[in-house]
């Protein structure tokens, strides 16, 4: 049977959006985020992240350094009972438009179901704070939520978000209730 998919984006819906974060000590947790990632495995849902990382591409920061801040998010959301499936990542530059799996494109989408299996996307859903999340959502047919932020103003999104929220913890409320 296909999975249902929460699509999450990392930075600004996981964790706060300092800029390009790359290591432990510039991570820190968005609130309730990690209550709301575990609400939304509690509810049948498969949990992967998706997110670019341009900051490799322009030499701030290295795979390695990306994977190993990606194995602590993971073992601080295991500790929560929380299991991602993936963490895809886009390591190119934003300017390059030399991939398929820079956010809007579905790349990651396509990595992420030949870990797992078959995935129904539209009962799938991408939440995250960027209108290229939104636009992910949308090109890989799953719902969309669209957290609110300094990157993108209502009136002038080219697509409309299936929900507009302040937070991943509403997202997930809204979602499963």
């Amino acid at each position: 049977m296909p999975s249902k998919v929460i699509f999450l984006d990392r930075d600004g819906t996981l964790n706060v959006d300092h800029g390009y974060v790359n290591e432990r000590d510039m991570w820190e947790w968005v609130p309730g985020s990690i209550d709301a990632c575990k609400q939304l495995q509690d509810a049948g849902f498969t949990l992967a992240v998706v997110t670019n990382q341009s900051g490799i591409a322009h030499g701030m920061y290295t795979e390695k350094n990306m994977h190993e801040l990606h194995a602590y998010m993971e073992e601080e959301l295991a500790l929560h009972g929380v299991h991602l499936a993936m963490v895809a990542f886009c390591p190119h530059s934003r300017s390059k438009g030399e991939c398929d799996c820079r956010k809007p494109h579905i790349g990651m989408a396509k990595q992420i179901e030949a870990k797992i299996g078959p995935i129904n996307y539209a009962a799938s859903w991408m939440i995250g704070d960027k209108e290229a999340d939104l636009l992910f959502g949308k090109n890989a047919g799953t719902k969309t939520a669209l957290i609110r932020s300094k990157y993108w103003e209502e009136g002038k999104l080219t697509e409309k978000p299936d929900m507009v929220v302040d937070s991943l913890k509403e997202a997930a409320e809204k979602i499963v209730g």
